[in-house]
């Protein structure tokens, strides 16, 4: 089983503090165009959720759900249930002390579930979608790390085996996820050429926003 890693937990400073998970495009949260484009990659979609955990669920829980997701696992305590069809949300609680903290959270919930390897992407990048997705981990190999790439700039997806994953996310530190794992094993790096079929900008300024034709969702009161 493929487990991707959604990292959608950051306070998103730059958008006012507001979270990126609740920025809309196209009528969907970025969390929901991530949750379906790991689904339509044939993957189980895992959400790392932080800064306004709450809020995140309650603009999901008043969107449509996804129908096609493949499900998780029904045993999961309560506080990792499914918030969308085939989705299921790992709070991390120490958000705060940055990426790596929900890096760690994301691939510690995967293996918790069974997953024999990880794909691990980032809620702002909305071009980074089902078919980049599939390139690299079609790409990947047992044993080895595939990384994709647009016009020479490493990016996301980052996709490994389950094992090397958590040696991964142990050597994280602040605002980093896999780089200081990746870059102690370049001799296992694959990267994959997705030039052609994603866009690896990130949304982190209103004019990033503009860019993509997205928006802040509205506050949701409990």
């Amino acid at each position: 089983m493929t487990v991707t890693v959604i990292l959608a937990a950051g306070e998103g400073s730059r958008l006012g503090s507001r979270g990126k998970a609740l920025v809309s495009m196209d009528g969907r949260t970025l969390v929901q165009h991530a949750v379906q484009a790991a689904a339509d990659a044939g993957t189980v979609p895992l959400l790392v959720l932080g800064h306004r955990a709450e809020q995140v669920r309650a603009v999901l829980d008043q969107t449509a759900a996804l129908d096609d997701a493949p499900a998780l696992d029904e045993t999961a305590a309560p506080d990792d249930a499914p918030a969308l069809a085939g989705a299921a949300i790992v709070v991390c609680p120490n958000w705060r002390q940055g990426l790596s903290a929900s890096f760690r959270a994301g691939i510690q919930g995967a293996h918790d579930r069974g997953a024999e390897r990880v794909a691990v992407v980032l809620v702002d990048q909305p071009g980074i979608g089902a078919e980049a997705l599939r390139t690299v981990l079609d790409a990947h190999r047992s044993g080895r790390i595939a990384r994709g790439a647009v016009r020479g700039r490493p990016t996301h997806p980052v996709v490994l085996d389950i094992r090397a994953a958590l040696a991964a996310a142990a050597m994280a530190q602040g605002d980093e996820g896999a780089r200081a794992y990746l870059q102690a094993h370049p001799e296992l790096l694959d990267t994959i050429d997705l030039t052609e079929s994603a866009d690896d900008a990130d949304i982190d300024t209103p004019g990033d926003l503009a860019r993509w034709g997205a928006a802040q969702v509205p506050e949701v009161s409990d």
